[in-house]
C-alpha cells in the first residue's frame, strides 16, 4: 500500500510540476499589473513567511512523529497566515490560484488529521510544499522589482 501511495505521489508530482511550469511565465498583462500594483511592506511579508516555515516545519515533524492533533494545528495556523492582507504580494490571477492551492492542501492535513488518516494528512502536506515551490518559482519568474531586497 505504501509504495503504491509513494508511486502515485511522485507521478502526481513530476506531472503537476510539468502542466503548471507553463503557466508560470509572466505575460504582459501580469507585469502591467505587477508595476501599478503598491509595494508589499516588506517587513510584514518577512514576518509572514518566517511564520509560514515554522509551521510548515512543525507541521512536518508533527507528521513524522504521526501526531496528527498537532498536524491540525499547524495547518490551520498556515492557514491563518494566509488570510493575512500581506500574503497577496502580487496581484494576479496566477498568484491567487497558488495561494487557493495553498489553503485547499491545508485542509485536507486538517480533515485528514480528523479522520485519522496519516497518509492523507501527509500527502496533503507534500501538495502544500508543491505549492509553494511553484509560487515562489512563479513571484521569482516575475522578476518583481517590488520585492528587491527582500533577503532570501
Amino acid at each position: 500500500m505504501r509504495n503504491t501511495i509513494v508511486g502515485v505521489v511522485v507521478v502526481t508530482v513530476a506531472t503537476c510540476g510539468w502542466l503548471t511550469r507553463e503557466n508560470t511565465v509572466a505575460s504582459d498583462q501580469t507585469v502591467a499589473q505587477k508595476v501599478n500594483a503598491p509595494k508589499p511592506d516588506k517587513k510584514k511579508v518577512k514576518e509572514l513567511m518566517t511564520q509560514k516555515l515554522e509551521h510548515h516545519q512543525k507541521l512536518l515533524a508533527a507528521l513524522v512523529m504521526n501526531d496528527l492533533p498537532n498536524a491540525a494545528k499547524h495547518a490551520e495556523n498556515l492557514q491563518k497566515v494566509r488570510k493575512e492582507a500581506a500574503w497577496m504580494i502580487v496581484k494576479t490571477e496566477q498568484y491567487e490560484i497558488w495561494s487557493k492551492e495553498f489553503t485547499g492542501a491545508a485542509d485536507k492535513v486538517i480533515k485528514a488529521a480528523a479522520d485519522k488518516n496519516p497518509d492523507a494528512a501527509k500527502l496533503g502536506y507534500l501538495e502544500m510544499t508543491m505549492t509553494c515551490f511553484h509560487c515562489h518559482a512563479y513571484v521569482r519568474d516575475l522578476g518583481d522589482i517590488r520585492l528587491q531586497g527582500f533577503d532570501h
